[in-house]
């Protein structure tokens, strides 16, 4: 090849197609996620029952959610507290504990 030789295209690329190829539209919209769908009819029916602004209905669902997770660890702590504890084999415990003497 000379410094002036010409190159296709086609012999950079492949085969070009240029035919039945689709014309590329506009971006599409993603669509929402369930979980989505679901925070967005929370903070709606929030903001309808106690007549708040939107932010504030974030707050308040913030807040709930807040409760709900001390609530479940309190819980959590309850059943820990009922089940009979397992020595691992790393801890240790007094013959008098043992034998209640």
């Amino acid at each position: 090849m000379s410094s002036n030789t010409m190159i296709d295209a086609e012999d950079i690329f492949g085969e070009l197609k240029t035919k039945n190829t689709p014309a590329r539209k506009g971006k599409a919209r993603g669509r929402k996620v369930g979980a989505d769908l679901l925070a967005e009819l929370k903070v709606k029916m929030v903001m309808r029952i106690y007549g708040a602004s939107r932010a504030r209905a974030m707050e308040i669902i913030a807040g709930r959610a807040g409760e709900r997770q001390a609530l479940e660890h309190a819980q959590e702590e309850a059943r820990a507290a009922k089940r009979p504890h397992r020595f691992r084999g790393d801890e240790s415990m007094a013959i008098e504990e043992f034998f209640g003497a």
